[in-house]
This record gives structure tokens, C-alpha cells and sequence, in this order.
């Protein structure tokens, strides 16, 4: 069995400690660990075989590959000839196309296949069930890119900023290739038009979870930017960025009492997402840390757990994983005493650091 990597010791400890204090009594913590860090690698192993296989087919077209993460979400088309990246974080898009080398005029080619592509990403509702991409591309004035107006997009706004590469592209029984490249901004305010689409939803779930709705804002901004499509290497999918095998599971045995392990497409799904998300932030928030009486100092144990935890949270407090003891301590303590032990004590810089931007994030978004 392959051992855990330090890459993955983040997520490990959030499926294995955020449960500690469910674990059943004639089970010893350190057995149930072994056992749910072996069905995380197995999980992981499972979706690594499928991702390599994709993987392998575009080294064979493009001799490099480009995944898509948290905050971009990339895609290959079906021929794999055409390479789509939407920065959901910087808000841009870039096309990069394939194009034989011999072709009389390549950026002629190339437009045509970045119009037949663009129509397919804005028509197409993607596994999220709604096209993500809804508003977020200005054509002129008020007027959003869609299906009737690609070709005067890519006729007048995109044919001067196309680049072709001196890069040639060599495959095996087939001519060589030239990439024709171009990017292009989304609107200026493309990250609020996306929370705002997921507004109801959220404060939905927030109020049905007993949760404040900016924090879930928060999270989410932190986790994908409010990209539906996100997958992390982990991977985990989607607006909450949720572990199918982990906290996907316990969400979804919280909410339905059903033990199911989500799948990527049901996560891809916005109201799937956010349900389990807010499920998960409840049952730590509501129920692991349901002793902590200051209501700021239970969301900022909330958010780092959400990340790295509730065992890694309890340790930070106290030196052990006993979320009643954390909870004792953390009312001994101001709400600034918490977030200073949870800065400085948190076993990764990658949650010391999410913490922060979680909470300054969620005052953006006090006035939806």
C-alpha cells in the first residue's frame, strides 16, 4: 500500500480527525485513522487511474497537459484539439487550438473552431446542471456572449488579439501542428455575478444550518472563486471543494442518513454542493464544537476545521485531539486569543493562512 505524501496529510487529517469525536468507544483513534487513511488512499488511487488515462491522450495530442484546479477549470473538447481555460479567479478565458501546420491560412482555421467551441461552452449546462458561463463574457455595452452572437464576437472582438505559436507540434501518423492561441477578459465584476447566481441557494442552506450566510460566502470565495466546476488533485469537486470519500460521505450520512459516497457529477451540481458544504460546516460547527460559547470563536474553529481538521483544531488549542477539551479551552479564551492560537499553532501555513482570507472574504458579502 502506498504511503500518505505530506501533500495529502491535509486531507487525510480532515477525514480521519473531524470525525474523532464519533469514533465508537471500543475502537481505538489511532485504529479508526489506519482505516479511514486506507480507504482515502484507495480513493485516491481509483481516481488517479481514470485521470491518467485522459491524461495520456492529451500528452499524446499536445505533448504537455494543463488540469484543471480549484480556480480554473480547463477542458479538451472531445477531439482533444482544442484547449479551453476559464480563470474563475482572475477572470479570463484563453483558447488554444490545434491547427496543421500546412493549412493555407492557420488563424482562419483557428476561428472557426474557437466559434464552434465558444457555442458549445455557452450553451452547454455542463455536469453543473446550469452553464457557469451565464453573463460572464461582455460582447458590447450591456449585451453577454451567447449562442447568436459568437461569430461577430470572434469576427470583431477576438480576430486581432489571436497569436500563432512558432511551437511545432509532432504526433504519430498525423502532419504537424501550430497552436493558435487567444484570451479574452470576463466582465469586471464576474466573481459577484457568480455569487450572486448562488445567493439563494446559500442562504437557504445558511438558514436551514443555523449558519451566517457571509461565512459560507467566505468559504466558498476561498475554495473555487465560485467556480461550479472546480477539482482540486485531491480531488475534490466543486463550489465547497468536497471529498467525495470523506467529508462527502458524512455529509451526505448527516443529511440523508444514508451511507453514500457523493459522486463528481452530483458534486458538480451547485444545489448538491452547497447542501452537503453547509452540512458539513453544521455538524462541525453545531455538534463537534457545539460547546463553544462565543459565536465568533465557533466559526473561526469551524473554518480551520473546514480545512485542515477538527482534531488538527482541537490540537492547535490544547496539544490533544479532544474536541471537549478545545471547546473548555476556547471559553477560557477572548475571540482574538483563539484566532492568534489558531494562527500560530495550526499544523500547516495553508490553514493559518485560509482562516484569514475565509473572514475577510465574508465581509464582502454582507450586503447580499
Amino acid at each position: 500500500m502506498q504511503k500518505p505524501t505530506k501533500i495529502l496529510m491535509p486531507f487525510i487529517a480532515l477525514l480521519t480527525l473531524l470525525i474523532a469525536g464519533t469514533v465508537m468507544a471500543d475502537q481505538s483513534f489511532e485504529d479508526f485513522k489506519r482505516e479511514e487513511i486506507k480507504r482515502f488512499v484507495s480513493y485516491v488511487d481509483e481516481q488517479e487511474k481514470d485521470y491518467n488515462a485522459y491524461k495520456q491522450e492529451v500528452l499524446a495530442k499536445w505533448g504537455e497537459f494543463i488540469g484543471s484546479t480549484k480556480k480554473v477549470w480547463v477542458d479538451y473538447g472531445d477531439d482533444k484539439e482544442i484547449r479551453s481555460q476559464v480563470d474563475f479567479e482572475k477572470g479570463k478565458i484563453s483558447v488554444d487550438i490545434l491547427v496543421p501546420k500546412s493549412a493555407p491560412d492557420p488563424e482562419q482555421v483557428a476561428r472557426e473552431k474557437i466559434k464552434k467551441e465558444l457555442k458549445r461552452m455557452v450553451s452547454d449546462k455542463w455536469p453543473t446542471g446550469a452553464n457557469p458561463l451565464a453573463g460572464q463574457v461582455q460582447v458590447e455595452g450591456s449585451q453577454t456572449l451567447n449562442e447568436k452572437n459568437v461569430d461577430t464576437f470572434v469576427n470583431d472582438k477576438l480576430r486581432q488579439k489571436m497569436e500563432l505559436s512558432n511551437r511545432i507540434i509532432t504526433q504519430e501518423k498525423e502532419p504537424p501542428k501550430q497552436v493558435v492561441s487567444v484570451e479574452f477578459p470576463m466582465v469586471p465584476d464576474h466573481l459577484k455575478v457568480r455569487a450572486e447566481k448562488y445567493r439563494p441557494t446559500i442562504l437557504h442552506y445558511s438558514r436551514e444550518r443555523h449558519l451566517d450566510p457571509t461565512v459560507v460566502f467566505g468559504v466558498i470565495h476561498t475554495e473555487s472563486a465560485f467556480n461550479p466546476m472546480a477539482r482540486s488533485h485531491v480531488p475534490a469537486f466543486g463550489l465547497m471543494q468536497i471529498v467525495p470519500a470523506s467529508g462527502g460521505r458524512d455529509a451526505y450520512r448527516y443529511v440523508f442518513k444514508k451511507d453514500i459516497k457523493p459522486t463528481a457529477k452530483y458534486l458538480y451540481n451547485p444545489e448538491n454542493n452547497i447542501n452537503l458544504g453547509t452540512a458539513y460546516l453544521s455538524l462541525t460547527k453545531n455538534r463537534y464544537f457545539a460547546g463553544v460559547k462565543d459565536e465568533t470563536s465557533a466559526y473561526l474553529m469551524t473554518v480551520a476545521a473546514y480545512n485542515t481538521g477538527a482534531g488538527n483544531v482541537a490540537r492547535a488549542l490544547t496539544g490533544k485531539t479532544s474536541l471537549k477539551l478545545a471547546a473548555e479551552k476556547a471559553n477560557q479564551m477572548s475571540a482574538q486569543e483563539v484566532y492568534t492560537a489558531l494562527r500560530r499553532n495550526l499544523p500547516y501555513a495553508e490553514t493559518q493562512a485560509y482562516v484569514q482570507h475565509v473572514f475577510s472574504r465574508s465581509k464582502l458579502y454582507r450586503g447580499l
